[in-house]
């Protein structure tokens, strides 16, 4: 049965099916099973999403031809009734959308969003990654709907800083709630929303505003993910120190430190020309690029491991695609993995932040036994065992690395 919801936070619970609204999940239709796009208090139901289907595409570019003049008519009156709620100052994070719409616009809205959502379930093939983009979506939505503790004191100190201030200014007008993109980049690597909190390009030093809900902020991410990504795709063994420190003692003769270690493999990685040349010999011997390329890139397109489909690949960027590509969904597989156990122990800590390979938690203090656990989660990946840094702290930029072991 087609269904639409009407606000996506986790107390706006709000469906519209069969000419009805309802605002009670007790008195919903068990029947319900396809909708456009997710809502938290779906997450316990088998519901499929056409939203998903389209993977990053908006409903308004697959609006079938005889629906298109009857959905422009609604969607200028639901665009009139938001653009009145923002000259008002009504803030929408706050409140449900249900609640500031007249309903008979919602109904006709949804009437024409359930027919448009029919045609997409008729015409467009389920995803080989359906599965990865519902799990993914419904933890993404999870994070969407926690408050951000933001200490706006600390950031305020901020406002003169001559590099900083104007962080600070753009930061102070933006609702405290991270909103993610799983489809903003062709990789699949995270982006933000354009009116989510900018966690993705915060500068580290506004960090220090962010604090847990919880009793503190515990950080797990990963030793070198593309590196490890890539020894990975090559059946390699992971080495179990850090990764740069591996390829400075294995590869380079000529190298010193571990930064110039680093510095030469990302050159090569991403294809600089700064790269010296005995270096590049190297890593053309440890690392068979031809190989992967050949396995993973065919006709312009990159398949990767996750079964994601990057299309238009010149040969310049076709393996730094598949590797940021692998590791992005990599990191995520790994979340999800972290996400389920600490849902399953309900005992309030949980997955706050997503920032590049790192998975930061909001973590009660009876929760610490868990640390192992969680570590173990983390490392044991598709392509062997990574090794992971962890760090804990009062605040997102006070952290500090402790020892797991």
């Amino acid at each position: 049965m087609l269904f639409q919801t009407l606000d996506d936070k986790t107390e706006c619970v709000g469906i519209y099916v069969d000419n009805c609204l309802h605002f009670n999940l007790d008195t919903i239709p068990e029947s319900l099973s396809r909708t456009w796009s997710y809502a938290p208090y779906l997450r316990d139901h088998e519901v499929e999403y056409a939203s998903l289907y389209l993977e990053g595409k908006k409903l308004n570019d697959v609006v079938p031809e005889y629906l298109k003049d009857d959905w422009t008519d609604v969607s200028k009156k639901i665009g009139a009734f938001k653009r009145s709620l923002a000259i008002s100052q009504v803030n929408t994070n706050e409140n449900c959308f249900f609640d500031l719409v007249p309903k008979r616009f919602l109904v006709e809205w949804c009437d024409i969003k359930n027919k448009i959502t029919e045609h997409i379930f008729k015409t467009v093939t389920r995803p080989v990654r359906y599965k990865f983009y519902h799990h993914t979506t419904a933890l993404l939505s999870d994070i969407a709907n926690r408050k951000l503790n933001i200490d706006r004191r600390t950031l305020k100190s901020f406002e003169k800083d001559p590099k900083l201030g104007r962080h600070v200014t753009t930061i102070l007008e933006r609702p405290p709630y991270v909103k993610y993109n799983l489809f903003g980049t062709k990789t699949g690597r995270l982006t933000t929303t354009k009116d989510s909190f900018p966690i993705l390009t915060l500068p580290k030093s506004l960090r220090s505003a962010i604090r847990p809900q919880n009793d503190y902020f515990l950080e797990i991410d990963f030793n070198g993910a593309e590196v490890r990504t890539l020894l990975g795709l090559l059946d390699k063994e992971q080495p179990n120190i850090d990764i740069h420190e591996f390829h400075l003692a294995q590869i380079f003769k000529d190298l010193t430190t571990r930064e110039e270690a680093k510095v030469a493999f990302f050159a090569w990685l991403y294809g600089s020309s700064s790269t010296n040349k005995t270096a590049i010999a190297e890593l053309n011997k440890f690392y068979d690029k031809d190989l992967l390329l050949n396995k993973y890139w065919k006709d312009g397109n990159i398949i990767t491991p996750y079964g994601k489909t990057i299309t238009g690949v010149d040969a310049h960027h076709a393996l730094n695609y598949l590797i940021q590509s692998t590791a992005a969904d990599l990191a995520l597989k790994q979340a999800l993995k972290i996400d389920y156990l600490l849902r399953e122990r309900g005992s309030g800590s949980c997955v706050a932040l997503l920032i590049h390979d790192a998975v930061v938690l909001d973590m009660k203090q009876s929760d610490s036994q868990l640390i192992p656990m969680l570590v173990e989660l983390m490392s044991s990946t598709n392509f062997g065992r990574f090794q992971v840094n962890l760090s804990q702290g009062a605040t997102l930029s006070n952290m500090r690395k402790i020892n797991y072991g």
